[in-house]
């Protein structure tokens, strides 16, 4: 199913506006409740407590816009499967990043779930010859994939604390992602990419310098398992 410059657009319109309210409303919850990264260690540059759960606006806005044009649009169920092939496992660790950001995790529980589905999702992908076999080694193939998820996941969550930074990597990314993905005739993927990247400038209304709100790592992990995942299934030259 193809579509329009116009239905890319209203993807894109209706996330950022949709995000941009859901930020502006999880920032008064986190301060509510306290919420807040506070500048407690040396990588942090901010001088006063930032509240998190930016991270909660994110995932509902790409999840509700994601949800409401595949109603509107009657997307197949393939087309619905292939949406949830990529978005649960980035919600799970959303999941994983919000008990963190209330609770604060430590390290190792969260490395091994994120390498957990990391590993779940590249054993999908290559099941389903989504990957090819870059290498000729189906082990090596999604040995690469699960590094590839996990690292890429973790360095936005590094600089998730840069006003901006992780906000602003992401739309861009997801801006030429989308660009390529539509050159490809890749629909699911072109969409997906632009209610990304709604949704992170949504967000980066209030997360610019100087940044009135954090994604926390509900909303770092989410991103960085969707752009992963994303730029993995992306064929720019389908046959």
């Amino acid at each position: 199913m193809e579509l329009t410059g116009s239905e890319y657009f209203v993807l894109f319109g209706s996330s950022f506006i949709l995000v941009s309210f859901l930020t502006a409303l999880m920032r008064r919850v986190a301060i509510k409740y306290g919420v807040v990264d506070a500048p407690n260690e040396s990588h942090k540059t901010q001088k006063e407590p930032i509240p998190y759960l930016g991270g909660v606006a994110i995932v509902l806005g790409v999840l509700l816009i994601t949800i409401a044009s595949s109603i509107v649009s009657h997307y197949s169920a393939s087309t619905i499967w292939l949406a949830a092939s990529v978005l649960v496992p980035a919600l799970l660790l959303a999941v994983v990043g919000l008990i963190d950001d209330i609770r604060k995790l430590s390290p190792w529980p969260r490395f091994l779930i994120q390498t957990l589905v990391a590993s779940v999702t590249a054993l999908f992908l290559v099941a389903t010859n989504t990957l090819g076999s870059p290498t000729g080694s189906l082990f090596i193939d999604v040995l690469v994939t699960i590094f590839w998820i996990v690292g890429l996941t973790n360095a936005i969550n590094f600089f998730d604390n840069v006003d901006g930074g992780a906000t602003g990597t992401i739309a861009i990314s997801s801006a030429f992602l989308s660009i390529l993905a539509i050159q490809g005739g890749q629909t699911l993927i072109a969409a997906l990419s632009i209610v990304l990247c709604g949704a992170t400038l949504g967000f980066l209304v209030l997360n610019k310098p100087p940044a009135r709100i954090y994604m926390g790592d509900a909303g770092a992990l989410f991103l960085g398992v969707l752009i992963a995942s994303l730029t993995v299934r992306l064929d720019p030259n389908p046959i």
